[in-house]
C-alpha cells in the first residue's frame, strides 16, 4: 500500500485543497490494466479494510498512468458512472454476482462523460466526487469500488491502461468480461480526508498536478 499527501493545489471544489490519499495497491513495473479506460462496461474492486490505516472522507479517486505500455492515445469514449459502497464481502469471497457484492450503504459518487477519442493523461487522472463517501474500516467492513459504462469498444491497442497489480493483496477484481481475478486491481488513489491517525503507515510527500474528468 502507498500513502501519500499531496501538496499540490487542486483544481475542483469537490476535493479540499492539501486533501489525504491512500494509493493501493502498489503498481507492479510494466503492468498495464485495460479496466477501466479501455474494457468492460462493469467493473468492481474489493479493497480489505486491512489497506486502510484511518477512516476517511473519500472525496475522489485518482487512477494512475506511470507505467509505459505500447499504442496508449485515450481514455475509452463512454459515460462512466462511480459508486462506494461498504460490503461484507472480502477479496477472498467476492464472486461473480455483482449485485451480491455491493453493500447496503451503496452511494453512486460520480459520472462523467468522455465524448471522444481526445482525452489522454500520465501521471494522475482525478475524478472528483459529487458526493463524499465516510468509510469507517475497522467498524464497518470493507470497501467496494464499482465503475459502470454504458459501452466499450474492447479495442485492445489504443485505450490506456492504468496502473495497476496482478499480485496485489487484499484487492481483488471482478469484471463482465474476464469474471473474479483474486490478486488483481488497478492502483486507486483514495483523495479526502482521513479521519484518524496514520498508524504504522508511510507516509510521501509528493507534488501533483491532476487531469480534469469530463462533466
Amino acid at each position: 500500500m502507498i500513502m501519500r499527501v499531496t501538496l499540490a493545489v487542486l483544481l475542483f471544489t469537490a476535493v479540499q485543497n492539501n486533501p489525504d490519499e491512500i494509493a493501493t495497491p502498489q503498481p507492479d513495473p510494466g503492468v498495464g490494466v485495460c479496466a477501466p479506460f479501455g474494457c468492460d462496461v462493469r467493473i468492481q474492486q474489493v479493497f480489505d479494510n486491512t489497506n486502510f490505516p484511518a477512516r476517511m472522507r473519500i472525496e475522489g479517486i485518482d487512477l494512475f498512468n506511470n507505467q509505459p505500455n505500447s499504442a496508449e492515445g485515450f481514455i475509452e469514449p463512454a459515460h462512466y458512472s462511480v459508486y462506494l459502497s461498504t460490503t461484507q464481502v472480502s477479496s477472498a469471497s467476492a464472486t461473480a454476482d455483482f449485485d451480491a457484492n455491493v453493500g447496503p450503504d451503496a452511494l453512486k459518487v460520480a459520472a462523467f462523460t468522455i465524448a471522444d477519442f481526445n482525452t489522454f493523461f500520465t501521471g494522475a487522472y482525478r475524478i472528483p466526487f459529487a458526493h463524499w463517501f465516510n468509510y469507517i474500516p475497522r467498524s464497518h467492513g470493507n470497501l467496494l469500488l464499482e465503475i459502470r459504462k454504458d459501452k466499450t469498444g474492447d479495442f485492445g491497442d489504443g485505450p490506456i491502461y492504468v496502473d495497476g497489480s496482478t499480485h496485489a493483496v487484499g484487492v481483488t477484481q471482478i469484471t463482465d468480461e474476464q469474471g473474479v481475478q483474486r490478486g488483481v486491481g488497478f492502483t486507486t488513489g483514495f483523495v479526502g480526508r482521513a479521519l484518524g491517525p496514520f498508524k504504522h503507515a508511510q507516509l510521501i510527500p509528493f507534488f501533483e498536478r491532476s487531469a480534469v474528468a469530463m462533466n
